[in-house]
């Protein structure tokens, strides 16, 4: 077996890996080694924004994962899209820039993760980015991300946000600002009209470091362990068997489905469902898998009489419009990530906290049978419960990488996820009723105005809901017994091992997700180096209602 050392070994080049990649090797003495399984980030769909959902459907760049049938959802299987290539799911994903509410955040250091406050993330979040606003006491002017607010010229853009307004919302200039409850124009994560992936921020301009060893197309099978000690990891590529030595640490960057999985393929989780398997077990840790959540979301789709929309742009000589526009001057519709206005708001009168995200885009899009979509005059909203109570699982299939794991969520096993959802669409029909939408003769389609009292709606919901693509959690970090990290994301019972992605986060944040493995990842490379961390920023936390609210929920 061919055998190789580094002083890093970065299993997965998603988000956290590519910026650990970046970070680390910005010490020319560090030898670096990032794995990734899929192929590099070469598709003109991923460099469009708009071409997301053609991106996003390429089975080359998508591990095209599914859930075990979840009762919850009428026994359907949920989609679990998670990016295969460099830059990962931040190659693929529809580029919003959040970062949810400062009491996620508090809500981590009340339960012991002191470090990981608002106040000690914002400095982070502002390392990560460079926004079109400028710098501020929240936005960051000079990072390697380009954060740009959504511009794109919409009548039902205009018309969303005046009726959220008559309906009693407020509107909201910056949504990772300092007041971010409320409707308004979204950030995104692009720049001159091209898509801003982790690989286009961080990989990219440490490619060309002496330092750093860049592998695609490498399958890493498992940890390799000794004495209570990582080691390297063994992993294939082009068919043959290769070993990697990790002086320092492995670096586990998989998100929160690969880092369980191959955590628990190298004997490292449940020690009874491991011997099932047939896998030796290493450390029983039987929290690696568990707390799994995502945020449940409901495509909610609507008519306008009037033709405002921009359905134009599936027409054969729309593309051909939207293609030629991008070409020669990267700008129009081709240029936007399309999903541009959204917002938070709270659908329940015992929360402190919004309960619900919206995400909008100015057409119907429709699926097609057989696979596919098309456009159709009206929009589409996307609404999304931020913080759920359910808690669901993921577990070994079999004892080989090659096969995907089982990813049961539970979905809507805790009450109150349904009614959340079921009073987010009633609060959203408010909206729809006021007079700037009324104007341009909005019908709802999906669910239906047929479908008006709250059983009907709960029925509906159960029976078309996704999620919004944002497993987390599976590897939370913690001080008490049943965490699977310590609060810098060192694997507890073994040395020489970290999981910095996605499944750290105890629960998951209200927002999209990226911008907060972002700013992890950055926080972890100061860790990592041993750099003291950047002082935290002086500004409000979140409320003890608001904190306790989230607490209440979480586990551990």
């Amino acid at each position: 077996m061919a055998q190789e050392e580094f002083d890093y070994v970065i299993v997965g080049a998603g988000s956290a890996g590519c910026v650990l990649a970046a970070r680390l090797t910005e010490d020319p003495a560090c030898r670096v080694l990032l794995l990734e399984a899929g192929p590099p980030d070469r598709s003109l769909m991923m460099t469009i924004p708009a071409g997301v959902y053609r991106v996003y459907h390429d089975p080359r760049f998508n591990w095209g994962y599914a859930s075990e049938p979840q009762a919850g959802l009428a026994g359907r299987r949920i989609p679990v899209p998670r990016g295969r290539t460099l830059g990962g799911s931040s190659s693929i994903n529809s580029m919003v820039w959040l970062r949810g509410h400062p009491a996620d955040y508090d809500a981590w250091a009340a339960r012991g993760l002191a470090d990981w406050s608002f106040a000690h993330c914002l400095p982070y979040f502002r390392r990560s980015e460079r926004s079109d606003r400028g710098a501020s006491a929240y936005r960051g002017g000079e990072g390697p991300v380009s954060v740009e607010k959504g511009r794109l010229a919409s009548p039902i853009f205009d018309a969303f946000e005046a009726a959220a307004a008559e309906a009693g919302h407020r509107l909201v200039d910056d949504l990772n600002g300092p007041d971010a409850v409320g409707i308004g124009r979204m950030d995104s994560s692009k720049s001159g009209g091209r898509r801003c992936s982790a690989s286009v921020a961080y990989l990219r301009p440490a490619a060309g470091r002496p330092n750093l060893t860049v592998r695609t197309g490498a399958l890493v099978h498992r940890v390799v362990t000794r004495a209570g000690r990582a080691l390297g990891v063994d992993y294939a590529q082009g068919g043959g068997p290769r070993r990697a030595l990790a002086a320092r640490e492995v670096l586990l960057c998989g998100g929160a489905i690969n880092s369980p999985q191959l955590l628990m393929l190298s004997g490292i989780g449940p020690a009874a469902e491991l011997r099932a398997l047939g896998i030796a077990p290493v450390l029983d840790a039987p929290g690696v898998g568990a707390n799994l959540q995502d945020h449940l979301d409901a495509g909610l789709s609507f008519r306008c009489a009037e033709p405002v929309s921009h359905a134009w742009m599936g027409s054969p000589s729309g593309k051909l419009r939207v293609g030629l526009e991008w070409l020669l001057r990267q700008s129009g519709p081709g240029a936007s990530n399309i999903w541009e206005m959204g917002g938070f708001a709270n659908a329940m009168p015992d929360s402190a906290l919004p309960t619900v995200h919206y995400h909008l885009a100015p057409m119907k899009i429709d699926a097609r049978p057989g696979g596919g979509f098309g456009l159709s005059n009206g929009f589409t909203l996307h609404l999304s419960q931020l913080r759920q109570r359910s808690r669901g699982r993921l577990s070994l299939r079999s004892a080989s990488a090659r096969d995907a794991p089982v990813i049961d969520f539970r979905f809507l096993s805790d009450p109150r996820d349904i009614v959340e959802l079921r009073e987010g669409v009633k609060m959203t029909r408010e909206i729809m009723e006021q007079g700037p939408l009324r104007r341009l003769g909005t019908l709802e389609v999906s669910p239906g105005v047929g479908i008006a009292c709250d059983t009907a709606i709960e029925e509906a919901l159960r029976a078309s809901m996704a999620t919004e693509f944002h497993p987390s959690c599976t590897c939370r970090m913690g001080t008490d017994a049943g965490a699977v990290l310590d609060p810098e994301l060192r694997l507890r019972g073994l040395e020489g091992l970290r999981v910095v992605d996605a499944s750290a986060m105890p629960h998951v944040v209200g927002a999209n997700l990226n911008a907060t493995v972002i700013m992890l990842a950055e926080k972890a490379a100061d860790m990592i180096r041993g750099r003291a961390p950047l002082p935290p920023a002086d500004v409000p936390g979140a409320s003890a209602a608001q904190v306790a609210e989230i607490t209440a929920q979480a586990p551990g």
